[in-house]
């Protein structure tokens, strides 16, 4: 399996329609690739809130009136914000019957009231345990942060230091929701604005709008194409009432463990990783569950900057969700199109040095949908 091309639009606040958005990501990744859209035998489309934001579903047929003629089989996915990670690797799982799969994820998220926004993204959480409750992903993630900082005796300024470091990222990449500049940055993240405590302002990703896309292929294209190695997905209960532990993800770890025996290697030989920090305890709480350092000592790893733009392992090159942006069904998508322009060299300011191994993670709601991606240069 290979990726032969990638394509997205800027993240933030954009004020496009959806087929705006989605024909653009769609038009860049086929211009990216040596295909022709002809050549393209069936898209998976990813998408979490047009139904109740845009009031728009059925939305592989609104993508075939972008694609007059064509006529080919068109899928929709929805896992909530693991949405672009599933739709990858059900693309993987359809390469036995199809040659070429385009993946497509696109949201509008913006233009409407924060009461909205946040009734319509609180549907990925379960109706009856939290929706009702009024336990919305800001608390949800708080009551885990909280967990965490007690359990491993450290205190927020380890959440600031990811936040810092994603922003930062974030302001390599012309196409992130945020491109800060340091003294702006420094003067808001002093503001300590509480968004749930221990939680405030730059713990969060925002609400963004956006689109990316990936051509996935059986068979190798170019020589600039990246091999996907390991594909892996699991789920757990959609409340965190369900679970027995809050500091960690069984999903993400089973996930994990799963796409590095698909593709034949250890945590130790990553080289870069996008992780899920839709909240910045996310981040930390990643980073354990892929193996890339024990139970409580991610902290340790961000305060030594093994995860900085140019530390032992790079993590969140792009700025992440907090940096570069949450237009949640494109995100999963956003996450590869990220570590396929570092595997080809191609990541501008924000290159790290030489990668040949790259992991995403992909996560919905508070754990309850993981996807871990494994891609290397081919």
């Amino acid at each position: 399996m290979f990726i032969c091309g990638i394509g997205r639009t800027k993240f933030g606040i954009l004020r496009k329609t959806l087929p705006e958005l989605a024909y653009e990501a769609m038009y860049n990744a086929i211009n990216d690739s040596p295909l022709n859209i002809r050549e393209i035998d069936a898209i998976i489309v990813s998408n979490f809130l047009s139904g109740p934001s845009q009031g728009q579903l059925h939305l592989n047929s609104l993508i075939a009136s972008l694609l007059p003629g064509l006529n080919i089989p068109i899928y929709r996915v929805e896992a909530a914000c693991a949405s672009g990670g599933l739709a990858v690797h059900q693309a993987t799982l359809l390469l036995d019957r199809f040659e070429n799969i385009l993946v497509l994820g696109f949201e509008s998220m913006n233009g409407h009231n924060s009461k909205l926004s946040t009734k319509y993204i609180a549907m990925a959480g379960d109706s009856l345990r939290d929706q009702r409750e009024g336990l919305i992903f800001p608390a949800q993630y708080a009551i885990v942060a909280d967990c965490y900082l007690r359990k491993y005796k450290t205190t927020h300024d380890v959440l600031s230091l990811v936040s810092s470091k994603n922003h930062y990222n974030a302001t390599l990449n012309p196409l992130a929701h945020f491109n800060y500049s340091g003294k702006d940055l420094n003067t808001a993240m002093k503001s300590h604005s509480i968004v749930s405590t221990p939680l405030d302002l730059f713990d969060c990703c925002p609400i963004s709008d956006g689109a990316a896309a990936l051509v996935i292929s059986r068979n190798k294209k170019s020589d600039r194409d990246v091999k996907v190695l390991g594909s892996a997905t699991f789920t757990d209960a959609i409340s965190l009432s369900q679970r027995n532990e809050f500091t960690t993800f069984r999903a993400a770890r089973l996930a994990a463990k799963a796409a590095y025996e698909m593709a034949d290697i250890n945590p130790g030989e990553i080289d870069i990783a996008e992780v899920h920090d839709c909240f910045t305890i996310a981040e930390i709480i990643a980073m354990e569950d892929l193996g890339f350092c024990g139970k409580g000592e991610g902290s340790k790893i961000i305060k030594d900057e093994e995860t900085s733009l140019f530390g032992k392992l790079p993590i969140n090159t792009d700025g992440g969700l907090i940096g570069d942006g949450h237009p949640v069904g494109a995100t999963g998508i956003a996450q590869i199109y990220e570590i396929v322009e570092q595997l080809q060299g191609t990541a501008g300011r924000r290159q790290v040095c030489d990668p040949r191994i790259g992991l995403t993670h992909n996560v919905g709601g508070c754990g309850g949908t993981a996807v871990v991606h494994i891609l290397a240069v081919s």
